[in-house]
């Protein structure tokens, strides 16, 4: 079982290792589109992200050591022609080490998440996974997420 516990200022380093396992899954599918990086880049980029008021982040340890972390951002958007005004929680991010899956601790992770907006107030919580996930997208069916939208492409010559 793992301890959630809420990320700070400071922990950007701890989320930007973590980010690993799920940039090399994109990498190893999508490199028309993901690139390359840099732990001291992901780790300012973190930094920055953790000091914005929408933003929050949960990372999940055993035994003292971080296995995962979840990324949510609050999002309000106002009404269009088209579309009515809402506000939801967007899961963002997520990622449990390999070591680690399959054992709750993503599910621990997006259950935080979910109770962060029901205390907000936010009753709508999104998620998006590429389609290559199937684990991600079984662990979003797992907890009740249905799919909302489906995105399709036109692949240019860059598309591995």
């Amino acid at each position: 079982m793992a301890t959630i516990r809420t990320a700070d200022i400071g922990d950007g380093k701890v989320l930007a290792k973590l980010n690993a396992f799920v940039q090399e899954l994109h990498l190893q599918n999508r490199r028309d589109h993901f690139q390359e990086t840099s732990l001291p880049m992901l780790e300012a980029w973190y930094e920055s992200l953790l000091q914005e008021p929408t933003a929050r982040a949960w990372i999940a340890e055993v035994k003292g050591e971080p296995v995962g972390y979840v990324l949510a951002l609050c999002r309000d958007l106002p009404a269009n022609p088209f579309t009515k005004g809402r506000a939801w929680l967007e899961v963002e991010q997520l990622a449990v080490d390999p070591n680690y899956r399959r054992q709750g601790v993503g599910r621990e992770l997006v259950s935080k998440a979910i109770a962060y907006a029901e205390e907000k107030g936010l009753s709508n919580i999104e998620a998006s996974s590429w389609s290559f996930n199937q684990e991600a997208h079984q662990l979003f069916e797992h907890l009740q997420f249905v799919p909302k939208i489906i995105r399709f492409e036109l692949p240019g010559d860059d598309t591995e």
